[in-house]
């Protein structure tokens, strides 16, 4: 295939992978050649070529994909230990890699394999391998082989010694002693043990993923999370609202259908394989064939619970999965779709009863991590398999939905470059965009099994090609091309009858010709949440032989609607092209996205014109200043209005480029529903969780980190403030528990709260706890007033848990939470009241990149205190001042405050003399409130925040929390407001 008809991302990506995995194969021959019992390095001299193999085929490069296939037969054998390692046998594995670099090469320089014969290396492999016994058929040997990735199936079970093979009688088979569970329950657990034996087994090595770039990899990451948010809430839903929900089994199918044709695009086999029986499942249960259950649903959050840990250890900078036993799920996911009831989580079979292939086999036969290579494809674009829908008795009206659209596009495009070749036949665009219509055509047709459909088109594409390549005028073909596309036009049509009425397409007789405007196909309604993978056809016209065991379980890598088929590409994510072209020899960096809104980037380009508008005119006054055309006061002023313009828009576009950060905190509040209702089930309490304010937006940054301090907040909630039933209940509360999750904007910031109706911290509770654990002396923690008290939750180590439960109560967790809300620039406070609840309130800054500040001066020096934290400023009479307990005071409107000098708390030399009244700063920590007093009260003023460099660390810098460089280039330090509470304290600065 050309470069031309390919992603040209996809395309770069696959030559620098290919020759990455060329120079790995190529040292490893050689050692392997001077030590050949390694059998490591066989494994390391596989994996590249299986790779290669994977991704040429993935972009339909036969040639590569063929000659990469034979090599991984060879390395297969040698790896099984049926030949052995020989000279000769490194000398054509050589050889082979020769031949691929050369074609690595010509695809680099002239988009196209190019004419490399490859046939007397491949005689030579084929002449090496046949004395070796003929690879075993895989699909059929195994039931589940087909539940994963047709090209990716792991080793078949008999690749073990007999020793190995688990016994078929499960523990609990009706010779076993009477057992009190039902026997459909006791039958299903036989089967769920059967179905696990019949999986192949589980290899946990880490395996690499197909290479689309890690732009790509980004987005698949991203949009599996949100996939998994969804799933959450969508099964929650279906749960609270019982049987009968079809909109939301509709959903959960689809969000299922999404992540098993993303994971097929990057070749993620448990990924594939996982959501493929979950979907599968759901399409029975959407049938009405199958009722759902509460056991369904906990199955169902299983398996998210899995894809979300499968997702999570996906390495997007190197692409690798490290995979996770997913065959007890499998097992009990195919249970439930064949016997139409999902089996009750007692009925799992225990580790115990799986088949175990783990003792160490003998080198020749162990099971590698490593899919087996599949049958040989035949070296042409129809390499002679039954497509994947073929034995198909109906087909998926998903699929159906997807490939009348996707055909839909495809004539469209495909009329529009007939009439352009009508008027210029010499236009290579409407030529290339013909052929790429007919060449998704033609691999659709192939995905839905349609034969004499892909025939036509093939033919028709192969038409265009040669007269393409040749450089011939399309002219004297008009009118060959118009009657094959009308007769294409005519058998898709009549396979759209027969694929909507959900019954087999026969072979469609060519009809009369017909102008390609008229082709009989209309668009098909966009179906609003098809899954993109599947949104297109294979644009790899090589067929995988391995499909054909079970051609209900669609291959997994489907990725080519993204090689190929793209009239319309995703614009979801944000991309992040930065990225793309990382120094291979440096570490590579990923990049973070952010889904943002037309409307932003419209306004945001709408100021960036407004700014050159402005330049323009500095740059005409300038001029003018020049030429001495005009008053020295004209200009003044026309400076003036133009400076005024200026920040009018700078002050506009940091307000909108800040906008664009914010994201609302629903992307983090969607995931405690579901961590609720299981911290519900394990602590024995009814609870609810009440969310307010997710439309609440925050700086992405922001929220990525807030989720782990929410977390331990609400598990603090659950496990330790809500009371059992029974106590609720004798204190006159209602038996079901309740939580608060609110958000809200509070001024320049914004509060999170996590609320509870539980039965409080007791103060003298937390007092006895603390001295008891010797994190104070009984003389300072009498000296605690209730609030203090209250804070020392927050101390490292803390806990005041009776019993250390698996949701919460060893000491860690509410010092983090301070931590890390911390390091957000943020602070967290805590109201309790015994025998009514508690409730933390976050404070975070709307952003981490600008504030508004306070600018002061202490002891000569200018410094910045965040606007947030400041509750007013005054001027106070030096005689009005008191001294409480060492400590200066002031009455301030009936209230007593108390007093320090800034200078003093940072250990600054003080430059106050006899003055009789001193400017005040009063800061809010929380609900308490402190006066600092300062030299000077300069001015509020937006800063940047810059972090301190790590080499400060080994300085005194308390109390700093950054710094920032004001207009004349000079440096202020940023001053942090909770430290500075605290270093205030008696014994603060000897504890901070």
């Amino acid at each position: 295939m050309s470069q031309d008809f390919m992603d040209p991302e996809l395309f770069a990506d696959f030559i620098v992978e290919a020759r990455e995995h060329l120079e790995t194969i190529e040292p490893n021959l050689l050692e392997l050649e001077r030590n050949p019992g390694n059998l490591s390095l066989l494994n390391d001299i596989f994996r590249p070529m299986h790779s290669l193999k994977g991704a040429s085929g993935f972009l339909g490069l036969n040639a590569i994909n063929l000659l990469a296939h034979k090599a991984e037969n060879i390395l297969d054998e040698l790896r099984k230990g049926n030949i052995a390692v020989s000279a000769e046998i490194m000398d054509v594995i050589l050889a082979a890699t020769d031949l691929l670099r050369m074609m690595i090469e010509n695809l680099e320089q002239t988009g196209a394999e190019g004419d490399v014969d490859t046939s007397a290396v491949i005689a030579r492999i084929a002449a090496q391998l046949g004395g070796a016994p003929a690879p075993a058929p895989q699909a059929p040997a195994m039931a589940g082989a087909g539940d994963f990735p047709a090209e990716d199936v792991p080793p078949p079970a008999e690749a073990a010694p007999p020793a190995a093979a688990p016994d078929p009688t499960p523990a609990a088979g009706p010779e076993a002693a009477p057992d009190p569970a039902p026997e459909a329950a006791r039958a299903a657990a036989a089967k769920i043990a059967r179905l696990l034996e019949e999986l192949p087994p589980f290899v946990p090595d880490t395996y690499p993923l197909t290479s689309i770039g890690e732009g790509h990899m980004a987005d698949f990451l991203e949009e599996a999370r949100e996939i998994i948010e969804r799933l959450n809430a969508a099964l929650l839903e279906l749960e609270s609202a019982g049987d009968g929900r079809t909109e939301s089994i509709n959903d959960i199918f689809r969000y299922f259908h999404n992540l098993k044709g993303n994971s097929g695009i990057i070749g993620h086999k448990e990924l594939n394989g996982l959501t493929h029986e979950a979907e599968t499942l759901l399409n029975r249960v959407r049938k009405g064939e199958i009722r759902t259950s509460p056991a369904m649903v906990d199955l169902l959050l299983a398996v998210v619970d899995q894809v979300e840990a499968l997702v999570s250890q996906i390495e997007p900078a190197t692409s690798l999965a490290a995979p996770l036993d997913i065959r007890p799920l499998v097992a009990r996911l195919k249970q439930a779709t064949e016997d139409g009831e999902v089996a009750e989580p007692m009925a799992e079979p225990r580790a115990g009863d799986e088949p175990q292939p783990e003792p160490e086999p003998e080198p020749a036969s162990a099971p590698d991590p490593q899919p087996e290579p599949e049958p040989e494809p035949a070296p042409g674009p129809a390499a002679g398999k039954a497509p994947p829908k073929a034995a198909a008795s109906g087909y998926d009206p998903e699929d159906v939905a997807v490939f009348e659209s996707t055909i839909a596009q495809q004539i469209t495009y495909m009329t529009q470059a007939l009439a352009g070749l009508v008027e210029n036949a010499e236009s290579k665009d409407m030529v290339d965009g013909l052929f790429r219509a007919l060449v998704t055509i033609q691999n659709s047709s192939g995905y839905m099994g349609l034969a004499d459909l892909k025939t036509q088109a093939e033919r028709t594409a192969g038409l265009v090609d040669q007269a393409r390549k040749s450089g011939m005028s399309f002219e004297p073909f008009l009118d060959i091309l118009r009657q094959e596309c009308s007769i294409l036009g005519d058998m898709i049509a009549a396979a759209l009858d027969k694929l909507r009425a959900g019954q087999e397409a026969p072979a469609a007789a060519p009809a009369a010709s017909l102008p390609p405007a008229a082709t009989p196909t209309p668009p098909a309604p966009e179906p609003a949440p098809v899954p993109e993978p599947e949104a297109a056809p294979p644009a790899q016209p090589e067929p995988k032989p391995a499909a054909q065991a079970k051609p209900e379980a669609k291959p997994a890598p489907k990725p080519e609607p993204r090689a190929e088929a793209r009239p319309a590409p995703k614009a979801a994510p944000a991309p992040a092209p930065a990225v793309q072209n990382n120094d291979a020899a440096g570490k590579p960096k990923v990049s973070a996205t952010i889904r943002v809104d037309h409307e932003k980037l419209d306004h945001l380009m709408n100021l960036i014109g407004e700014l050159l508008i402005n330049r323009n005119r500095f740059a005409m006054l300038a001029r003018s200043l020049e030429e001495g055309k005009n008053e020295v006061g004209y200009i003044a002023q026309q400076l003036t209005e133009t400076t005024y313009a200026m920040a009018r828009i700078s002050d506009d576009l940091q307000d909108t480029i800040m906008k664009v950060r914010m994201v609302p905190v629903s992307t983090v509040f969607s995931r405690f529903p579901r961590l609720v209702r299981d911290l519900s089930r394990k602590s024995g309490k009814e609870v609810n969780l009440i969310t307010d304010g997710e439309e609440t937006e925050l700086d992405k940054s922001v929220v990525e980190v807030i989720g782990d301090p929410l977390v331990h907040l609400i598990r603090n909630s659950v496990d330790h403030g809500i009371e059992t039933e029974a106590e609720r209940v004798a204190v006159g509360k209602p038996p079901v528990g309740r939580v608060w999750l609110r958000a809200y904007h509070r001024g320049n910031s914004v509060a999170i709260e996590i609320e509870d109706d539980g039965k409080g911290i007791d103060p003298a509770k937390m007092r006895e706890v603390a001295v008891k654990k010797n994190l104070m002396t009984p003389e300072e923690a009498k000296s605690l007033d209730d609030r203090d008290a209250i804070d020392i939750i927050f101390m490292p180590g803390f806990s005041s848990a009776e019993k250390i439960t698996d949701i919460s109560g060893r000491g860690v967790g509410m010092d983090v939470v301070r931590t890390n809300i911390k390091n957000l620039k943020g602070t967290v406070s805590v109201n309790s009241e015994v025998g009514k609840g508690t409730k933390f309130i976050l404070a975070l800054p709307l952003t981490l990149a600008i504030i508004d500040a306070l600018m002061v001066v202490v002891a000569g020096q200018t410094y910045a205190l965040p606007l947030d934290s400041v509750s007013e400023t005054t001027k106070i009479e030096v005689r009005r001042m008191t001294e409480i307990n060492r400590r200066k005071a002031v009455t301030l409107r009936g209230e007593v405050l108390g007093i320090v000098e800034l200078a003093e708390v940072l250990d600054l030399p003080s430059t106050k003399g006899d003055e009789e009244i001193v400017p005040i700063v009063i800061l809010q920590d929380n609900e308490r409130r402190l006066g600092l007093i300062v030299d000077r009260l300069l001015e509020r003023q937006e800063i940047v925040i810059k972090p301190l460099g790590a080499y400060l660390s080994e300085f005194d810098m308390r109390g700093i929390s950054g710094a920032t460089i004001m207009g004349d280039g000079s440096v202020v330090l940023i001053l942090d407001p909770h430290e500075i509470y605290m270093m205030s304290t008696p014994g603060g600065r000897s504890k901070a």
